[in-house]
C-alpha cells in the first residue's frame, strides 16, 4: 500500500463540505457541520491535517495501532472543526492494511475512555450504523441478495425496517446480532492488563474488517479514579498491545497531555502533540472568501476586512461575525438563494451583531474562570494588563510569584486560576513555559476599554 501525501496545503477553493443551504447555516449557527463530512468553510491547519496523514500512513502501511494524536486548546479555537475535518480525510482514504479494511472514525467521551466496555459498545454501535447505511445504500445492481441481507439482519419485519431508516436498522442488529459480541468483564480480574487482552482477543475477529480511530471528545476529562476505570485501556491501544486495528486521536482542553500521561498515555511521536491556537492570517481570509463565495456576496471587500480585524484570527469569533453578517445580508437578497451586492446592506449592523455575540462569549468564559473563586475576575484583569504591557513574554513561573505576591495566595490557588485562564482562552504557553494570550480582544474586554473602530461600535 502506497503511503498517502502528507503535503497537505489548503488553496482556499470551495470544497463539498461547504455546500450548506443558507437556511441551515443560519439556524444552526456556528456548529453547522455534516456529519463526518467536515466544518463549512474550514481553513488552514495544514500541520494538523498532515499530522494526521502521517498517523494514517502508519497504518495504511499495516500497522494495527499507535500514531496517536493529541490536540489541545482552549475552548473555541476549533478542535470540534478539526475533528469533522479528521473524520473528512478518513472518508476519503484507501482500504488499509494487507485485508483492506474499511476506516471507520468513531466518536467517544473523554470520560467514556476508561472503560473498555464503554469503548467496545461505541465501537459496535459505529460499526452498526455503517451497515445499515450499506445496506441502504445497495441497489439491486450491486446486491442481488438485498433483500436476503435485510432479513438475516432484521428478522421478521426487515421491509418495515429497512423503511425506517439507518438508526432503526443499527438498533435491530445491536439487539438482535451484535449482542453475541458483548461480555462481561470478570467479577475478580487478575490484572488489568490480561483484561485489555482479553477484550483484544474478543474483538479482534469481529472488528478486523475496520480501521477504528476513537476521536476522543473533551480528552482533559479522562481520569484514572472512574468507576468505571481500568487502568491501561488507552496506554495499551497506543503502544500496540491490543490486537485490534484501533488507533484514537485525543481533543481536549490545555492540559490534557498531562491527563493522558495521568492514565498511561506519555509516549507521543514528535508532530504528534498538536497545539491548537488561532488561525493565521491567511486561513482567516479564507475561511471569509469561502463564505462569501458560497452564498454569492458581491462586493464584500469591507465587509472581509471588519470581520476579519474584529475576529483577530480566533475561529469562534469568525464564526459569529460571519453569522452575524449573513444575517444582515439576508434580509437584503434579493433571492434566497444568493446574497447579492453587499454595498446595499449596512455593515455598521452586522458588526454590532457580532460584537454582542463576542461579548457574549467573553461572558461565558469569565463565568467559566470566576465560578468558583469570584476574586479569579480581578486576577483576570491584572494577567491581562501584565501580558499586554510586558516588554518581553513572561515565564509561566513568574506570572504565578506575580499573582501570589499582589494577591497574597498560596500557590495552589494561582496555580488553579491559570489553568482556568489556559482552559478559557485568556492565557496559553509555549514549550518553553513563555505566556501569551491567544484572543488579544479579551484583554480589552477585561479591563473594559472602548477600543472603538471606524467600521462600527466598541470593541469590548
Amino acid at each position: 500500500m502506497d503511503a498517502m501525501d502528507a503535503s497537505y496545503v489548503d488553496d482556499g477553493a470551495l470544497r463539498e463540505q461547504d455546500g450548506v443551504p443558507l437556511p441551515v447555516f443560519l439556524a444552526d449557527k456556528d456548529r453547522t457541520q455534516l456529519t463526518g463530512r467536515g466544518q463549512p468553510f474550514f481553513s488552514g491547519r495544514e500541520k494538523e491535517i498532515n499530522a494526521f496523514r502521517s498517523m494514517a500512513n502508519a497504518l495504511l502501511l499495516g500497522r494495527l495501532g499507535n500514531a496517536t494524536l493529541v490536540v489541545e486548546g482552549a475552548s473555541g479555537a476549533g478542535k470540534s472543526a478539526l475533528m469533522a475535518q479528521f473524520q473528512e480525510e478518513m472518508r476519503t482514504l484507501p482500504p488499509s492494511g494487507s485485508g483492506a479494511r474499511r476506516w471507520l472514525p468513531v466518536m467517544l467521551d473523554g470520560a467514556l475512555a476508561m472503560s473498555p466496555q464503554a469503548i467496545m459498545s461505541v465501537v459496535d454501535e459505529a460499526i452498526a450504523k455503517r451497515l445499515a447505511q450499506d445496506l441502504l445504500s445497495a441497489t439491486a445492481a450491486d446486491s442481488a441478495d438485498r433483500e436476503a441481507r435485510f432479513h438475516a439482519f432484521l428478522g421478521e419485519g426487515s421491509a418495515r425496517k429497512a423503511k425506517q431508516g439507518v438508526k432503526t436498522i443499527a438498533e435491530s442488529m445491536l439487539q438482535q446480532g451484535f449482542s453475541v459480541m458483548g461480555f462481561q468483564m470478570s467479577a475478580a480480574p487478575s490484572g488489568p492488563l490480561e483484561d485489555i487482552e482479553t477484550v483484544s482477543a474478543k474483538r479482534s475477529h469481529q472488528w478486523n474488517d475496520w480501521q477504528i480511530v476513537l476521536l476522543i471528545d473533551e480528552a482533559q476529562g479522562i481520569s484514572p479514579h472512574g468507576p468505571a476505570a481500568v487502568g491501561g485501556t488507552l496506554s495499551s491501544i497506543h503502544q500496540g498491545l491490543v490486537h485490534v486495528p484501533l488507533s484514537f486521536c485525543a481533543f481536549g482542553l490545555p492540559g490534557t497531555a498531562e491527563a493522558l500521561s495521568d492514565v498511561g498515555v506519555s509516549r507521543t511521536s514528535i508532530g504528534h502533540d498538536l497545539p491548537l491556537s488561532g488561525l493565521d492570517d491567511r486561513a482567516s481570509r479564507m475561511a471569509v472568501r469561502r463564505c462569501f463565495t458560497q452564498y454569492g456576496v458581491a462586493h464584500a471587500q469591507a465587509w472581509e476586512l471588519a470581520i476579519l480585524k474584529r475576529s483577530a484570527n480566533w475561529p469562534q469569533h469568525l464564526a459569529t461575525y460571519l453569522h452575524a453578517a449573513l444575517t444582515i445580508l439576508q434580509t437584503n437578497a434579493p433571492s434566497p438563494e444568493v446574497m447579492g451586492d453587499a454595498r446595499r446592506s449596512p455593515l455598521s449592523e452586522a458588526i454590532a451583531l457580532g460584537d454582542a455575540g463576542r461579548k457574549a462569549y467573553y461572558g461565558r468564559r469569565l463565568r467559566g474562570m470566576t465560578r468558583d473563586n469570584p476574586l479569579f475576575r480581578d486576577y483576570a484583569a491584572d494577567l491581562a494588563e501584565a501580558l499586554r504591557g510586558a516588554d518581553r513574554p513572561p515565564l509561566e513561573s513568574e506570572v504565578t510569584r506575580n499573582i501570589m505576591q499582589r494577591h497574597g495566595v498560596p500557590v495552589e490557588v494561582a496555580a488553579d486560576f491559570l489553568r482556568r485562564a489556559k482552559h478559557n482562552g485568556l492565557l496559553e504557553t509555549d514549550d518553553e513555559g513563555r505566556c501569551s494570550m491567544p484572543i488579544p480582544s479579551f484583554a480589552s474586554h477585561l479591563l473594559g476599554e472602548a477600543a472603538r473602530n471606524a467600521n462600527g461600535p466598541a470593541a469590548v
